[in-house]
């Protein structure tokens, strides 16, 4: 069990996380034709896209309210309802993201009546689903936004549905910010194979997987999960949540329409995906398909070959926490010792975590460790950090100096295979043939010596 620690420094010089409403931008992005909506000033809207652009290196149509200094003083109730307006009426999203920021939420905004209101005067707008979220930039990070959004679009869109019949074949999965756009191809798959019809919220294995358009332009999201498909989880069989930050998501389908709830932290290494391939197995009474008996050996395989060079290292991580459990499980298995993680927000769940210590805090708390690790796995930024001293292999978000870094497989016996190579190679580049200095226990030190008269 770790030991879990807070960094109470009053200030993050070198910051891990990232605000809220950049990662209600991301999960819209997994919501098909809509739109992420900013209630704050332009520059917040401009900070999400630039961020999002360069680590996904897609178009993202972020929008925002325009709040001034005289509407941030005097109310910003018209920038709301003018931009609604205008992107329904240009737009036509099936879906709009109405999210705030840290200005308009010290302000006071109330976002919902907001929308009440916007439906009242607009009537003729009532098709187009607006979903409000509470992200404020001085609370939580980029995975507790992107959770709340999830929470937001899940609640919304079936609190009024009745208890009725499930659809036997018909499941929900629930990703967190942790998962790529490769991940959710796996789990598509893993699903498929079971001949279950998963809705994935969010889904963006169809909106930022780097396919290219028709289109020159497309002012929504170009893929996604279906509004109409988010509604319909109210008749599904089972809930799977994967990442523990969205947990009490699931609880709520579970404890509101009596859907069966299997939580898992993380799908990274052969553990966790044996579960979640055993419960799909018991959910639906059918075989595992050959393929992924195949992909299990050839992880049992990648497990044993890469032993040698990372059985005996020891890293830290410096990652968001439903992504830095996942990380931890997998070193874990190939026999690396974690002596430091840290993460942007507290979670109860990282004291089950196998490193030695979890910090909440920034990249400085890396400082005193990293002379005594092998590598280190964090963003962008950790490696603009830390790359010339230690090895670094990119994971989360930001990471925007490397390409496909947004589609890298992480979960499943994929995943993990394809992380342990990785992993591997990055020892072997940084390999260091010189062999240490052999002091014979019998030798002579020079002061023992003495000198024949």
């Amino acid at each position: 069990m770790a030991q879990l620690l807070r960094n109470k420094k009053p200030l993050a010089d070198r910051p891990l996380k990232t605000s809220q409403a950049t990662g209600a931008s991301l999960a819209s992005m997994g919501i098909e034709g809509c739109i992420p909506l900013m209630h704050g000033s332009q520059g917040c809207g401009a900070f999400a896209k630039v961020f999002l652009i360069q680590h996904f290196r897609e178009p993202m149509p972020i929008q925002n309210t325009a709040v001034d200094q005289i509407a941030a003083v005097m109310g910003a109730d018209d920038n709301i309802a003018q931009a609604l307006q205008l992107l329904c009426e240009k737009h036509n999203p099936q879906a709009i993201t109405l999210m705030s920021t840290g200005l308009t939420e010290l302000q006071g905004c109330d976002l919902e009546r907001n929308v009440r209101d916007f439906y009242k005067a607009y009537p003729e707008f009532s098709h187009v689903k607006i979903i409000t979220v509470s992200s404020p930039d001085f609370i939580g990070s980029l995975q507790s936004g992107f959770a709340a959004t999830v929470d937001a679009y899940v609640k919304t869109l079936n609190k009024t549905q009745p208890v009725g019949e499930k659809v036997a074949n018909q499941i929900n999965v629930l990703c967190s910010s942790a998962l790529t756009t490769a991940d959710v191809e796996i789990l598509k798959g893993y699903t498929e194979s079971f001949g279950l019809e998963a809705i994935f919220v969010p889904d963006l294995s169809s909106s930022l997987d780097g396919h290219l358009e028709e289109d020159d332009f497309s002012p929504t999201s170009t893929g996604g999960c279906h509004v109409a498909d988010i509604s319909a989880m109210y008749k599904s069989a089972a809930t799977f949540v994967i990442g523990e930050s969205l947990f009490k998501t699931g609880t709520w389908l579970e404890q509101q329409f009596n859907i069966p709830c299997f939580k898992f932290a993380h799908l990274m290494g052969l553990e966790a995906t044996d579960e979640f391939i055993f419960q799909l197995a018991q959910l639906t009474q059918k075989p595992v398909a050959p393929f992924i008996n195949r992909a299990r050996q050839r992880l049992q395989d990648s497990l044993l070959d890469t032993h040698f060079v990372l059985s005996t290292t020891n890293t830290a991580l410096a990652l968001e926490s439903d992504l830095l459990l996942g990380f931890d499980a997998l070193l874990q298995e190939a026999g690396s010792f974690v002596k430091l993680g840290v993460t942007a927000t507290p979670s109860a769940y990282l004291k089950k975590a196998h490193a030695e210590t979890i910090v909440v805090g920034d990249h400085s708390d890396l400082d005193d460790v990293v002379g005594e690790t092998d590598f280190l796995i964090g963003n962008t930024h950790c490696a603009e950090f830390f790359a010339d001293k230690v090895p670094v292999l990119r994971a989360g978000l930001p990471s925007h100096d490397r390409f496909g870094a947004a589609h890298q497989q992480q979960v499943g016996y994929q995943g993990a295979r394809a992380l342990l190579s990785t992993l591997g190679n990055l020892m072997l580049d940084n390999h260091h043939d010189e062999v240490k200095p052999f002091y014979s226990p019998y030798r002579f030190r020079p002061e023992e010596v003495i000198p024949v008269k």
